[in-house]
């Protein structure tokens, strides 16, 4: 379900698709999000980040709408990566 993101994302929650928490969105730059990962569940961020590229070390990555499988009340779930 690709869409851009908007200032309405901004400290949704971000999960993978099995429920577990990657990070917040901290920022909309571009109809992308930036993601916080620093609260993430650390058990499954290294896959998530090797998924998505974001393998430069800092804890704020870029993600970009067709990343994401949906939007509800509850956050942004990415799709099966």
């Amino acid at each position: 379900m690709a869409r851009d993101f908007t200032d309405d994302d901004r400290g949704s929650g971000v999960f993978d698709h099995a429920g577990n928490r990657v990070g917040t969105v901290n920022d909309v730059r571009d109809g992308n999000a930036r993601v916080d990962t620093s609260d993430s569940d650390s058990g499954v961020l290294d896959s998530i980040k090797d998924a998505l590229g974001w393998n430069d070390g800092d804890d704020t990555h870029e993600l970009r709408g067709d990343d994401v499988d949906s939007y509800d009340d509850d956050g942004i779930h990415l799709r099966r990566l």
